[in-house]
């Protein structure tokens, strides 16, 4: 191990649980990981450097441990000497020696290699509460060195997450060298994520990013030696020791959530434009489902973006199997015509064509007003069920209205039908005119002359 100051060798670490067999080839995200007790995925970040004699054993035994297949994490190894990237990264942590391993941004940290100490502090990170978070992440190859790289984030809680997302990119054989003159596995070229981030409550964030390897400095990358990883990291800043037990403070802002990929060199898709059924008519207040379904081409895994063009917003759920129905609801509370559009993605962010339904909400009770002898009022029932013993009524305000100032009574109204109530009328000069069905409203004014109600408007 060494100290972090230019050449000067300060100590070794001795290296325990270092096996004799030979390193196993690289393993790849599309490698089943094991089935873990771990409340998520952890992850390490290992700073290292290819002037370090100490290095080279920690290189071998984090390589080693990751292609046991035996521990739920991934892990990146911070080059400080050939990326700018992972010097700036290794900086964060404000470290003292080299190598050293930071579990889940800072956790956990240990400077050295030792099996037992890497493997003890997997599964006590593999251990901590962490809020309830998931992710998808997907990485395709669009040639010239560029990566398509999709991404969600979803919130299960009920508060909001703020905190800072990563996408690191790296290679899972390096083109660097440790000290004893072999590649570095998971070394990290760029990121093509790095911000901070905040996530609604039951909310999600989505994003596609595109990451160009020519203007990162590695134009050659192949796509089969390349692995994406997203980190999410909380907002919550712990003080952790890169010298422990106390030396070398630094602020650890914990991973909770992590997944990783290849990339993919297969054309995707998008999925089928989506088909809604259900109503067409509808009324104010009313809750109505629909029915939406799709399939995708290279089957996929679908979510479905709805907007229900009354002003709440998209609202985005899923995953769902390709050519599954999906049920959802909504609830129109004004009058008018909307027009539902659904889209739906694949977890490449690959949209397809909006699927569109009209439909056209009505207040239960259309009420019109008219003059004439009195007051008329008309009331339609708009529903598909039959009303009876509704409560009407009519009041006129007008200063000068001597006979017909209220009238009310009740009436039963067949689904589709409508009904005629008057109030008869002896006053002079202008008059408010308010009918009252059951909890619907209707207003409009008049001019009161001897019998007549004239002018309504």
């Amino acid at each position: 191990m060494k100290k972090l100051i230019p050449l000067l060798i300060v100590g070794v670490f001795i290296l325990s649980g270092l096996g004799a067999s030979a390193a196993p080839n690289h393993q790849k995200a599309t490698d089943p990981r094991p089935t873990m007790d771990y409340t998520h995925t952890v992850l390490v970040e290992v700073g290292t450097a290819t002037w370090c004699p100490s290095c080279p054993a920690s290189n071998q035994m984090w390589h080693t441990i990751y292609g046991g297949h035996s521990y739920d994490f991934e892990y990146t190894e911070l080059v400080d000497d050939k990326s700018s990237a992972a010097h700036t990264r290794f900086y964060q942590f404000n470290p003292a020696w080299v190598p050293t391993s930071y579990w889940d941004g800072g956790q956990f940290v240990y400077p050295g290699t030792s099996q037992g100490v890497f493997i003890s502090n997997l599964n006590s990170a593999g251990a901590r509460i962490v809020p309830d978070l998931s992710s998808n992440l997907n990485a395709n190859w669009l040639g010239s060195a560029q990566i398509q790289i999709s991404y969600s984030v979803e919130n299960h809680e009920t508060s909001e997450y703020p905190g800072h997302l990563r996408i690191y990119v790296q290679e899972y054989e390096s083109r660097w060298n440790d000290n004893s003159g072999n590649p570095y596995h998971h070394a990290l070229l760029s990121f093509a994520e790095d911000k901070d981030i905040t996530i609604p409550a039951t909310g999600s964030i989505t994003d596609t990013v595109i990451w160009d390897g020519t203007t990162q400095g590695y134009s050659d990358v192949v796509p089969e030696n390349l692995q994406v990883i997203l980190a999410v990291f909380n907002d919550t800043a712990h003080i952790g020791y890169s010298d422990p037990p106390s030396g070398n403070p630094f602020n650890a802002y914990y991973s909770d959530e992590c997944t990783a990929v290849n990339v993919s060199t297969t054309t995707n898709h998008p999925p089928e434009k989506p088909t809604i059924q259900g109503p067409t008519v509808g009324l104010v207040g009313t809750t109505y489902s629909y029915i939406v379904s799709t399939t995708d081409p290279d089957g996929d895994d679908v979510f479905y973006c709805f907007n229900w063009s009354d002003g709440s917003g998209e609202v985005c759920l899923g995953p769902f199997p390709s050519g599954q129905e999906v049920t959802v609801s909504h609830t129109w509370n004004t009058v008018g015509t909307y027009t539902i559009e659904v889209k739906a993605h694949d977890p490449q962010n690959a949209e397809s064509e909006p699927g569109t339904l009209q439909v056209k909400i009505s207040l239960i009770y259309e009420i019109t007003i008219t003059g004439g002898v009195g007051v008329t009022a008309t009331i339609k029932n708009n529903g598909d069920t039959n009303l009876t013993n509704i409560p009407w009524s009519i009041a006129l305000d007008g200063k000068l209205i001597f006979v017909g100032k209220s009238r009310q009574g009740t009436f039963d109204l067949a689904a589709g039908q409508s009904k005629t109530v008057k109030d008869f009328v002896i006053g002079f000069g202008k008059t408010g005119i308010t009918v009252e069905v059951a909890n619907y409203t209707a207003t409009k004014s008049g001019t009161a002359f001897v019998f007549f109600l004239l002018g309504i408007d």
